[in-house]
């Protein structure tokens, strides 16, 4: 079933969709570990587990000796038991439970019910016996699996699926036809509609495994190198050009792409980030560091929340008021990192970075230099200051830590979270703590992995938010994300035959599913959910209809002089002698380029004041002598630290700007006007800033916007071909609504389409117009 076109008929379908009922399931028995446990979780450990030295009110809630033995739940009288009493308590009264300082939530109206029929039913704890607050770890029998096929664990999750459905009566929604199949893997996997030649093909195969096929080569290419890109750079809040001053941020970039490409396994991606070390320009992964300067209890929440999906950053002030996890397990992951050079110091900028820096020291006060050259060699070594390395530096507890005044001042010992401890043995704690982090038997790092590739194709996590994974049993999903967890390890973390798992199963390549997700309710396994085109897939989609191979166009963005990579590796083994000689070069050069400014501020108001009075002889000989002294200033250490775009030299894209290029390879961060910031793309100052919500400025960008002007002239890719089809009439408007909607249009579709524009000449244009501003081309069935 298609999206329609009219835009109130969408409208209408929305709101029926998002505002329709849903039946509501008779009360179900309570249960303690799938009901009760998660609301003392939530609500109550903080305070009442063996997480506090000295549990509030001597009262412990996290085994079931402790709850048997309190005086604060009476089975089958919740209204005499002073739990239910206190939690049932108006929010602004003092004795209510948990207390709302420091954060906490009240019970829900949901949870509070829960818990009184839980505790009129008896208080029955079954056979659950004590929560494991560290979570154990994977047993080693699990860690080592044997390889996994990908068809075949691909078709044991569609088993899991169907069995899934069988215990409860329910069934998959029914099978996508092909065309909208070819819409949305193109979309989910290289982040573009497919071209007309690319959907002709497909669509032409008689071959019965054209999916399978489809897939795998659609894995295997250079799209999906750059929309995977844009969701790990998203996540790892890879910003190019707001790295840090003074430092080539596009280096991490490029070795984010590069470990992509090169299908360099999950584990050891991260492994590498974790343990990077150098210079950015000899190895990117260090922008993992430099992104966070001076940052390092950010650096450890973004850590755990991006590579195990835990949220811990509430405890990096205070004891975490919705999870049982204390300021000092927050401290104690942090100290595994702590150390390192750019995170330690403030800014993590230090000329002790420098290695030639005693030697200059020595020089510098040889010469008796002045204030002048000292500036101007502290300035040429600037990138050599930010060296990623580990140190001696060490985290200490607060002065004013509240929770065991013996730890005032302290040093910290590190210690993980859950699972493994992780055991630094040779000094090195990075290599301790990415080993840990890293291994199968971590309780977290498939599972979040998987869970977060299941939403990035499926459209919700199995868990979700999916940063909250934690100790608790998943009620609903447990056994699945269990499996998926295992089929990542099995497949040796390799994150491209995981997603090609999943696009064959019967789940993807079903009708979407058209309502909204209600929070709270897990994922129905119907199908894939329909969902709106991130910023990144609307703008490669319109570049499609522009150029050809828009896939193989790269960024003109080169850096040059100061922050060019053959002069930063030189820069790293000068001797003294040559810096302070570097550092005069670059000195006399500034100078020259600060007059060159002043003249060339003179010289505007001569040009202009030549054009007003109409003297093209003099314009003629003031901009010709502009680009003669900018040609004599052009040189070592003269040129910008970033060359500006040119224009591409390549006959397949010179009538494009340089800015129309894949939403991957445009530096970061894009001022707020740009199409793709308007329609949402993060500016990757926090985790996932993306937003996908309609505002009235997608309707004016899509209307009236460069890009829709740039594809309705006769020079773009899709004016060309229509063209040069040949095609008349009604099969000129199939041809469009296969490269637009890629899909036939119906007979329906075209008549309304003649009785909107009844002039021949001007519906192609039309056409075009009207398809791009459908809700249909906006959304990924």
């Amino acid at each position: 079933m298609n999206l329609k076109l009219s835009f109130f008929a969408s409208l209408a379908a929305f709101i029926a969709i998002a505002f329709g009922g849903r039946p509501v399931a008779a009360a179900e028995s309570t249960r303690f570990e799938r009901d009760i446990l998660p609301v003392f979780y939530h609500h109550c450990f903080g305070c009442h587990s063996e997480k506090q030295a000295k549990p509030k009110g001597k009262l412990r809630l996290d085994t079931a000796e402790a709850i048997r033995g309190s005086e604060v739940i009476v089975p089958g009288k919740p209204d005499e038991s002073e739990l239910f009493k206190r939690v049932s308590l108006p929010h602004g009264d003092e004795g209510v439970m948990p207390p709302l300082k420091g954060g906490a939530q009240p019970l829900n109206d949901a949870e509070r019910a829960m818990v009184r029929r839980w505790i009129a039913d008896g208080a029955k704890l079954d056979s659950w016996v004590k929560f494991d607050h560290r979570g154990p770890a994977i047993p080693a029998g699990q860690v080592t699996p044997p390889p996994g096929d990908v068809r075949q664990l691909s078709a044991e999750l569609q088993k899991r699926v169907d069995q899934f459905h069988a215990a409860r009566g329910t069934k998959l929604n029914p099978p996508a036809d092909d065309e909208v199949f070819l819409r949305r893997v193109y979309v989910d996997v290289i982040g573009r509609i497919p071209t007309l030649e690319e959907s002709g093909r497909f669509l032409a195969s008689k071959d019965d495994d054209r999916r399978a096929k489809l897939i795998t080569e659609l894995l295997n290419s250079e799209g999906y190198v750059s929309h995977m890109f844009n969701w790990k750079a998203d996540l790892l809040r890879v910003n190019s050009r707001g790295l840090a001053a003074g430092q080539p941020g596009m280096l991490y970039d490029d070795w984010v792409k590069d470990a992509i490409r090169s299908h360099m396994p999950y584990d050891q991606f991260v492994r590498e980030l974790i343990t990077a070390k150098g210079y950015l320009w000899k190895n990117g992964a260090v922008g993992f560091y430099v992104r966070d300067l001076g940052m390092p209890l950010d650096h450890m929440s973004n850590m755990t929340r991006v590579f195990l999906g835990t949220r811990i950053e509430c405890a990096q002030c205070h004891d975490h008021p919705l999870e049982p996890i204390t300021q000092r397990d927050f401290y104690q992951m942090t100290a595994f990192t702590f150390g390192v050079s750019n995170l330690g110091k403030p800014g993590g900028y230090s000329p002790t970075n420098v290695k030639q820096w005693p030697e200059l020291k020595a020089r510098l006060a040889a010469l008796h230099s002045d204030k002048e050259l000292d500036d101007s060699v502290s300035q040429t070594i600037a990138p050599l200051k930010r060296l990623t390395a580990d140190t001696e530096m060490h985290l200490k507890f607060p002065e004013a830590y509240p929770y065991d005044a013996s730890l005032r001042g302290r040093m910290v010992e590190p210690r993980t979270l859950f699972g493994d401890e992780a055991v630094v043995t040779d000094g090195d704690r990075r290599k301790a703590f990415a080993d840990w982090m890293t291994s199968p038997r971590n309780p977290r790092f498939a599972r979040n992995i998987a869970n977060r590739l299941w939403k990035r194709v499926m459209g919700a996590g199995l868990i979700e938010p999916v940063d909250s994974l934690s100790a608790l049993p998943n009620p609903q999903h447990g056994e699945l994300v269990e499996f998926l967890g295992q089929a990542m390890v099995r497949l040796r973390f390799d994150e491209r035959a995981f997603i090609e798992m999943l696009l064959n199963t019967r789940l993807y390549q079903s009708q979407t599913v058209r309502e909204t997700p209600e929070p709270g309710v897990p994922f129905a396994l119907l199908g894939p959910q329909l969902r709106r085109l991130s910023a990144e897939q609307i703008w490669d989609s319109h570049l499609v209809l522009l150029a050809p191979d828009i896939d193989q166009r790269k960024s003109t963005f080169r850096y040059e002089g100061p922050l060019a990579t053959e002069h930063l590796r030189k820069l790293a083994v000068m001797t003294a002698d040559e810096i302070i000689a570097q550092a005069r070069l670059d000195r006399a050069a500034h100078t020259r380029m600060r007059e060159a400014s002043l003249r060339r501020a003179e010289q505007l108001k001569e040009l202009a004041a030549a054009r007003d009075r109409g003297d093209e002889k003099e314009v003629k000989r003031l901009n010709a002598a502009y680009a003669k002294e900018k040609k004599e200033l052009a040189g070592p250490g003269m040129k910008p630290e970033a060359e500006p775009e040119m224009q591409d030299a390549d006959p397949r894209w010179r009538s494009l700007p340089p800015s129309f290029i894949r939403a991957s390879e445009t530096p970061l961060p894009l001022p707020l006007g740009h199409f793709l910031r308007q329609f949402g793309q993060s500016d990757r100052r926090e985790i996932d800033a993306f937003n996908r919500d309609p505002n009235t400025t997608h309707s004016l960008a899509l209307m009236n916007g460069d890009l829709t002007s740039q594809i309705l002239k006769e020079s773009s890719l899709l004016r060309r071909q229509l063209a040069a089809s040949k095609a008349q009439g009604d099969a000129r408007t199939q041809l469009i609504f296969r490269a637009i909607l890629v899909r036939s249009a119906t007979a329906d579709d075209i008549a309304r389409l003649n009785a909107a524009s009844p002039d021949a000449s001007a519906r192609e244009q039309d056409t075009i117009w009207a398809l791009l501003n459908s809700p249909e081309f906006l959304f990924n069935q």
